[in-house]
């Protein structure tokens, strides 16, 4: 592990199990794994046992994972975990494990990493639960959304340029670019000169970025990298801030449009085994399972796949049962199996 890599606010000095001067992270397998065993278990209270596991994982994430070092490291360190298959198999095993778990339980159980466990999910869920209790709730949407994104701007720019006093913005600083994409997008799809769903495929643009930057072994950092090393990283805590003020006005913005591992995940939930399918009969088109999906992943013809985080928010609110899971591995293409809400 890299000196300036190190972590500065774990609760080990080390992560778990050493093999051959490196560490495989089986605290963050393990707690993965009993994650998915909560998650396909819980029917009552479930979206609290879903706030209980975030706060666990917000928890894991910070003060026990080594390996990942925010929302692109991921998809870095899997990419240099393949390069060192067939030389130095530990190492290739320790920066592997987490993708690889990552992606094998979105297979089994879908995009549950999403909705339930990412601690950057879990900053913009709490920033949207904190929106619905504030008085601006009540306020004409456009006029204080763009407001906020005003003050938010203003801010960006005042910090960006006080960083730039301290040091010069070289591509490590990097994620402040995607921060100030994030608030242009959100600023264009409040003025709706830009639609919501179109904006989305920007994600596989951070997917080809990140791609590219890791095989040409350039360094860049993540929002929420600052929370894994030791150094110095204020334009990632300021990116981190950024995401965070954004859902303020556009529920998980970062999620929507920027994200490149969500951008994964949706892909993979379109072969996942579990789906959640909306029932025709059973609806009563009331929106209900529109106001409390906070990626915007419903519309009247059903669950966008490739939106969904599995968040199970739509099947609990609707009183009806116009939602229902199924096993799509078991029953062929998604179609509604079961009536009454109930888990397949």
């Amino acid at each position: 592990m890299e000196p300036e890599r190190l972590p500065f606010a774990k609760l080990f000095d080390t992560p778990f199990i050493s093999l051959d001067e490196t560490s495989v992270e089986l605290s963050s397998i393990l707690f993965l794994f009993l994650a998915v065993v909560v998650i396909t278990r819980v029917r009552r209270r479930r979206q609290l046992v879903r706030r209980l596991v975030q706060l666990v994982s917000f928890a894991v994430f910070f003060f026990f994972v080594y390996s990942c070092l925010g929302v692109f490291g991921m998809i870095r360190n899997g990419l240099y975990g393949v390069s060192l298959l067939g030389t130095v198999y530990s190492e290739s095993f320790y920066w592997l494990a987490l993708p690889v778990v990552v992606l094998s339980v979105t297979l089994v159980a879908g995009p549950i990493f999403c909705g339930w466990i990412c601690p950057t999910g879990t900053i913009q869920e709490w920033v949207v639960l904190l929106r619905r209790r504030l008085p601006f709730e009540r306020l004409p949407r456009n006029r204080w959304s763009v407001g906020v994104l005003g003050v938010l701007l203003a801010g960006f720019v005042a910090a960006t340029v006080w960083l730039s006093l301290e040091k010069k913005m070289f591509i490590e600083d990097s994620s402040l670019h995607w921060a100030a994409a994030l608030i242009l997008l959100c600023y264009l799809v409040l003025l709706r000169f830009i639609d919501d769903l179109p904006t989305r495929t920007l994600r596989l643009v951070s997917v080809l970025a990140i791609g590219l930057t890791a095989i040409s072994h350039v360094a860049i950092t993540s929002p929420v990298h600052f929370a894994f090393t030791a150094r110095d990283d204020p334009a990632s805590m300021l990116s981190t801030v950024v995401i965070a003020v954004a859902s303020l006005v556009i529920a998980r913005a970062w999620c929507r449009y920027l994200c490149p591992w969500g951008y994964l995940m949706g892909f993979l939930n379109r072969f996942s085994r579990v789906k959640i399918v909306r029932d025709p009969l059973a609806c009563s088109q009331c929106h209900s399972c529109i106001a409390v999906c906070d990626v915007g992943a419903i519309d009247l013809g059903g669950v966008r796949p490739e939106h969904c985080q599995l968040c199970y928010a739509c099947v609990d609110a609707c009183e009806r049962g116009g939602f229902v899971v199924v096993n799509a591995w078991r029953d062929g293409a998604p179609r509604v199996q079961l009536r009454g809400g109930r888990d397949g």
